[in-house]
């Protein structure tokens, strides 16, 4: 974390968020045990974790890093001034949901005579200050030439806008009178598809590609960004409801997951090639990287696995952005330091991966463990540890 004093800041704050999502994952396992306050529901601490995540963990850090590729990090000061004030928004608006988002969910709140869905409101001023970034990182781009990892962005970028347009289809939605769940759901999983699978993937490939200083690979960038750019915004059918999938959707969702699949085994395959993923933590992520492409093969074949089942959807996501992209993070903020913290880190996040194995429904029942939700409950917290002790090293620096 030499880049600067934003670099740090933005990494600072996002780790915070980490820490307070984790304790909302294991206060969510907490209540299947013990009562929670009445107005702590289910459903709203599951959205308070899941947005934390989203808006201050898998966006702030990948456009810190971002905007350093298009601007160089030998003025920190411009950079700061360029896209402090945009980033910092960003984070204050991801933290005020919060306490929305938990209390209320997408109710609204009665103020005065008015009712106001105030999660929804500030989740739509979070995405206004992604278009802000969008523009400063457009006006910064125009004079810089492509290179691999800027390719990357510039895809990643593509994608977070695009999610969006799903995000803001909800909310105008429930002003319509159509009384369609089926409408609402895809919108939603659109947004959900094209954000991890577009932003989150394609954001931290352009990172890794960016700290590995190769500007180009022996083949047309294309054939690295665009099979999962397009797959990411495919495959959204597999959140719904198989029954009402037609089998233009079903071949549509299928094609998604091989693009994703393929666009994902071209990137393991030159990243390897190349030696970039060096070390514990990135050959961990490497494995987990197979384990996605083989995942996403095996549910394309008629086995009779459906992605969208809630047990496999928790458990990809977690693969996806606990399991792939927060260790990328950690040691990309961390680089050739802290590395005891890391790979503790690390391990913690495998064991969490391993206890939602065990209740995605697809474990053999002839192996189950004893007391398995009391594991996954006390494993919800275990990344928050190394967590906070990479926070405290941020400050002592």
């Amino acid at each position: 974390m030499r880049e600067g004093n934003l670099f740090k800041r933005i990494w600072q704050l996002s780790l915070i968020s980490f820490i307070i999502a984790a304790f909302t994952g294991f206060l969510y396992r907490y209540g299947m045990f013990w009562p929670l306050p009445d107005s702590l529901g289910f459903a709203n601490i599951r959205h308070a974790h899941s947005h934390l995540m989203f808006f201050n963990w898998v966006v702030p850090p990948i456009m810190v890093w971002m905007a350093t590729a298009v601007m160089g990090s030998n003025n920190q000061t411009r950079l700061s001034r360029r896209y402090g004030v945009c980033l910092y928004t960003m984070l204050f608006l991801g933290f005020l949901s919060y306490p929305f988002f938990l209390l209320y969910g997408y109710h609204s709140v009665a103020i005065g005579t008015a009712s106001l869905p105030l999660a929804a409101i500030v989740s739509g001023l979070v995405m206004i200050t992604w278009y802000w970034f969008a523009l400063i990182y457009y006006l910064d781009r125009r004079n810089k030439s492509a290179t691999l990892s800027i390719t990357f962005f510039d895809a990643a970028l593509i994608a977070l806008i695009i999610s969006s347009l799903g995000a803001w289809g909800v909310s105008v939605f429930q002003f319509t009178d159509v009384d369609s769940p089926l409408i609402s759901s895809a919108m939603t999983h659109f947004f959900l598809g094209t954000f991890t699978e577009g932003w989150v993937v394609l954001g931290v490939l352009g990172m890794l590609w960016h700290r590995a200083g190769i500007k180009h690979l022996p083949l047309e960038s294309g054939w690295l960004y665009l099979p999962i750019l397009f797959g990411a915004m495919l495959i959204f059918p597999f959140s719904l409801n198989r029954s009402l999938l037609t089998p233009a959707m079903l071949i549509t969702a299928n094609t998604g997951l091989v693009l994703i699949a393929a666009g994902m085994a071209i990137n393991l395959w030159f990243l390897m090639k190349e030696n970039i993923l060096r070390g514990f933590v990135l050959k961990a992520v490497a494995v987990l990287i197979g384990v996605k492409i083989v995942f996403q093969l095996i549910a394309v074949l008629p086995f009779g696995i459906w992605p969208g089942e809630h047990g496999l959807r928790v458990l990809y996501l977690h693969l996806l952005l606990l399991g792939i992209v927060t260790p990328l993070l950690v040691d990309f903020f961390h680089a050739n330091r802290d590395e005891i913290a890391k790979s503790l880190f690390t391990i913690t996040i495998v064991f969490v991966l391993i206890t939602l194995l065990f209740i995605s429904g697809y474990w053999p029942a002839a192996l189950s463990v004893p007391n398995v939700y009391h594991w996954v409950m006390l494993a919800a917290f275990l990344p928050g540890l190394p967590a906070i002790w990479l926070l405290a090293k941020t400050f002592r620096r």
